[in-house]
């Protein structure tokens, strides 16, 4: 402790270069993690899939029978697998890492003699770190400087009653009361800390030491797909083995059908689903990050498909928070924007917004900035010199006002602004004309309230500001907030984000209704809501929540659309209600007192420039903009993303049932196997790999937003889903199926092989146009949207035509060049699927 006082000066902080110097020392303040596997390693897990132990398998079997070609092929197919299985994990983990680096926790320091933002990992022992409440605490450090700190310490004691701090007296006396903690979180109040430790140097770091394994989180949706595959897979194993009895019965030699048993199986098996799922959740997450909504776990994404009930907050979310003050009202006078200059604005009133005050002209709340401004900054200054503040109650949601009390000559003065209805139950006297003192009647306080509602039927934010004096420094809050006298009203103008009002309109669309919870007064948020059309209905305030049991609120959510002059933890209450009435709900927050809120909803939505860390820190999303508008685009990429999984689950689905099919049926009516193993083999990775993952990478279809959204318990693929699949089976192993049959009814069999080789492998090609979407036809979609997928078919294709065309891997793979009259069948036969696709899509449609 000794060592880390030394040489700090607690007015000033520690210099940049001071900063720099113990950050090469103690390092970066960043929790032990577990390491990240290897290049090696992440090759070598590929090899623990059962699909490629029985790979494994075949290549053991084609040993033993002699095929030393076939041997090579397949362990070069597994070898490659596993290298795509490598690529795409890295390019998810690489997308994840990005996102993760955005949502990067800010603190701020004293360095320079300056307030600083910076990242949390850059504190260094011996920085002066600023607490205030919603705060995470990033560090271990000793509580220098303490203004009502209270701090929520349960990640480390598991004890939910948050803790009264207290200034440590000198370093010989230091207790865990004088202390805070990495990991805590600040609920009350104001600090200036003395960083001790940073890092694993923690108490937090040495726990984390001893944790770092850590199970990887499992979305719902891969654990679906998981059981989805098993299902299957055990299905198409069973029919693996039907078709291997068949086929010997039929007198196949067992060599060709056990390999083209245990091929099919590696074909069919849809065991990869999981691991696809994740990469496009990973490139859907960083897609929605560059578009400034940074999702914190993957089930959001999953989530934000299904969210009916959007609860978002007014102040910087529907408005641009760029505060402005543009009237004032008090008994001897009524001024507007442009009359706003020092000479006509009372001076106790230009007094009291300058001292009850946080801000400066450049940075603190919008609110504050405003209400200083305007004034010069000689006045500003003078005011703060000749009354320095000695006490104050900060500004808390529930109490809806902040005092602060300030030297005034031999006496104190007190200075109160919040919420009219607040600051008028303290205030017994007013200023009026003539600097005249007159008694507060409750006549006169109701008139007030009266021009305060019709001011804010304007869309204005009202402040009340009152003063008042005392003879000593006060020991309590009590002794601060009473009998003030009211100095008057402040008018504030908060644009509203031009944005806004269309994606309100989206959100009612696409069946989602959006809820307006504020602090304001209830007359300005009706005001605002009905501007930016939001559905009509009823208003409630925190009051009459008060009087409704949480039964009778559930009843009467659904025909609410404002919530004014809520309390933070009535937020609660509200995710409760509508979640009775089995709503999904994403609910915006920022405060400390938010997030109960924030946790309990299906998305908890944190903002990223006003919201605090520990909302933040409950929260699923952030928006870094703190726009409705990005929150409503994320919901928009949310319903893409899932669309999109459902699309290529769908297409691989279908291919690998149709594989199926064509080997069962062939084997049923008597003739030889359509498809060799090696030709299985390849066409799984051809159709498997690049052409499906493009699928999941399709831009959102535009009516995505004109649909209601999915139910919360919607299995990913419903009965109209597994119709497309039987539909394109039946379809893709028809029309394989008679191609080959025509061909070997007219040649030999290698040809008739190659022939249902290609159209299968062609047609899957094809196919994928029309699986960019379920209902829109082929013709309305732009093939340049996707260039990936564009690339991917010509990549495949190239690859089809590689093992058809070039010689030494034509005779590996049993293919013989095409004739013109193999053309004439595998082109039209090709299309079949597309075709089949394309007519079911407009019988579906309404």
């Amino acid at each position: 402790m000794e060592e880390i006082l030394k040489d700090v000066d607690l007015s000033m902080g520690l210099s940049s270069e001071e900063a720099l110097k113990k950050l090469e020392v103690y390092g970066y303040n960043e929790l032990p993690e577990a390491p990240k596997p290897t290049l090696m390693a992440q090759f070598l897990e590929q090899f623990k899939s059962i699909l490629v132990l029985i790979l494994i398998v075949a290549a053991v079997i084609s040993a033993f029978f002699g095929e030393i070609i076939d041997t090579l092929v397949i362990i070069g197919i597994t070898i490659l697998n596993a290298v795509l299985g490598v690529v795409q994990q890295r390019r998810a983990e690489s997308a994840l890492e990005a996102v993760k680096k955005l949502s990067n926790p800010i603190s701020k320091v004293l360095r320079d003699g300056k307030i600083q933002t910076i990242p949390s990992r850059e504190i260094v022992p011996g920085d002066l770190l600023i607490l205030e409440a919603g705060d995470k605490v990033n560090c271990d450090g000793v509580l220098v400087e303490v203004h009502g700190l209270m701090v929520d310490e349960s990640t480390l004691t598991g004890e939910s009653v948050p803790v009264t701090k207290v200034t440590a007296t000198d370093s010989s006396n230091i207790t865990e009361e004088s202390m805070v903690f990495m990991g805590t979180a600040v609920t009350k109040g104001r600090a200036k800390v003395l960083v001790r430790s940073t890092g694993s140097n923690t108490k937090l770091g040495q726990i984390a030491s001893r944790m770092k394994e850590l199970k990887k989180e499992r979305t719902p949706l891969e654990i679906q797909l998981d059981v989805l595959g098993k299902i299957l897979g055990l299905t198409f194993v069973v029919v693996c083995i039907v078709i291997l009895i068949m086929g010997l019965l039929r007198g196949i030699p067992f060599e060709e059908m056990i390999l083209t048993s245990i091929s099919l199986a590696v074909a069919a098996i849809p065991e990869g689903l999981p691991a696809v799922v994740t990469i496009v959740l990973a490139l859907g997450v960083a897609e929605m990050a560059r578009r400034k909504a940074i999702v914190r776990n993957l089930p959001a994404v999953e989530t934000l498909g299904s969210v009916t009930v959007i609860c978002t907050d007014k102040t910087g979310t529907l408005t641009q928070n760029k505060m402005t003050l543009v009237e004032i009202y008090t008994d001897a006078i009524h001024l507007s924007e442009e009359e706003l200059n020092a000479s006509m604005v009372p001076y106790e009133l230009q007094r009291a917004m300058v001292l009850c005050n946080d801000a400066t002209k450049e940075t603190g709340d919008p609110t504050e900035i405003a209400l200083i401004s305007w004034l010069p900054d000689e006045v500003i200054d003078k005011f703060r010199a000749t009354n320095p503040r000695v006490y104050e109650v900060p500004f808390t949601s529930e109490r809806k006002r902040m005092s602060t009390v300030h030297k005034f000559d031999d006496k104190y003065l007190i200075v109160s602004k919040g919420a009219v209805e607040v600051i008028l139950d303290i205030c017994t006297y007013e200023l009026v004309k003539d600097n005249r003192i007159a008694p507060l009647t409750e006549t006169r306080k109701s008139a007030i309230l009266s021009v305060a509602e019709g001011l804010a039927s304007q869309g204005l934010r009202i402040l009340a500001i009152a003063e008042g004096r005392i003879d000593n420094p006060p020991h309590s809050d009590e002794e601060v907030e009473k009998n003030l006298l009211f100095l008057g009203l402040l008018c504030l103008k908060d644009p509203l984000r031009p944005e806004v009002k269309e994606a309100v309109e989206s959100c009612r669309n696409a069946g989602i209704r959006p809820v307006m919870i504020t602090g304001d007064h209830q007359v300005t948020a009706y005001s605002i809501a009905r501007e930016l059309d939001f559905p009509e209905g009823r208003v409630l305030t925190s009051n009459d929540l008060a009087n409704l049991s949480d039964e009778e609120l559930a009843e009467h959510i659904e025909d609410v659309s404002v919530f004014a002059r809520i309390n933070p933890l009535d937020k609660l209450k509200i995710v409760e209600a509508f979640q009775k009435k089995q709503e999904v709900v994403a609910m915006t927050g920022d405060g400390v007192n938010d997030a109960p809120a924030l946790k309990k909803s299906d998305i908890g939505v944190a903002m990223g420039q006003s919201g605090t860390e520990v909302a933040k820190e409950a929260s699923d999303m952030i928006l870094l903009d703190d726009n409705f508008a990005t929150l409503v685009s994320a919901v928009f990429q949310g319903r893409t993303i899932y669309e999109n999984i459902r699309k290529f689950v769908v297409y691989l689905l279908s291919c690998n049932i149709g594989e199926v099919i064509i080997m069962f049926f062939a084997i049923i009516f008597g003739y030889p196997a359509p498809l060799l193993p090696l030709q299985l083999l390849w066409l799984n990775l051809v159709t498997d790999s690049f052409p499906a993952l493009a699928l999941g990478m399709e831009p959102g279809e535009p009516e995505i937003m004109n649909r209601h959204p999915r139910g919360k318990k919607e299995p990913l693929l419903t009965g109209y889903h597994m119709g497309i699949i039987l539909t394109q089976s039946i379809a893709i192993g028809l029309a394989t199926l008679l191609s080959f049959i025509f061909t070997y009814n007219n040649g030999n069999l290698s040809e008739a092989r190659t022939v249902a080789y290609m159209t299968l492998v062609i047609s899957e090609l094809i196919r994928v146009f029309s699986a960019r979407s379920f209902e829109t036809p082929f013709y309305r979609t732009r093939i340049s949207s996707n260039k990936f997928l564009f690339y991917s078919i010509l990549g495949a294709f190239a690859l089809l035509l590689i093992s058809v065309y070039i010689p030494p891997l034509a005779r590996v793979f049993n293919n013989v060049r095409p004739t013109i009259r193999d053309l004439d069948i595998i082109i039209p036969f090709a299309f079949v699927p597309f075709i089949v696709s394309e007519i079911a899509k407009l019988i579906r449609r309404p």
